[in-house]
């Protein structure tokens, strides 16, 4: 990870599946999870276990 380049620019793995993020350029928040249903699933699990 560099701080010197956008977080857009570096590679983000989903959690979920170990797939790799397509990002759109530009503005805006980075994608964490592949589809919405990925990101919903694992914080039912997190939340489940306690961490969130």
């Amino acid at each position: 990870m560099s701080f010197a380049d956008p977080s857009k620019s570096q590679p983000v793995i989903c959690p979920q599946c170990s797939t790799e993020v397509p990002q759109v350029p530009g503005r805006g928040k980075v994608k964490r999870y592949c589809n919405p249903s990925h990101g919903r699933t694992w914080r039912t699990r997190m939340r489940s276990a306690g961490w969130l």
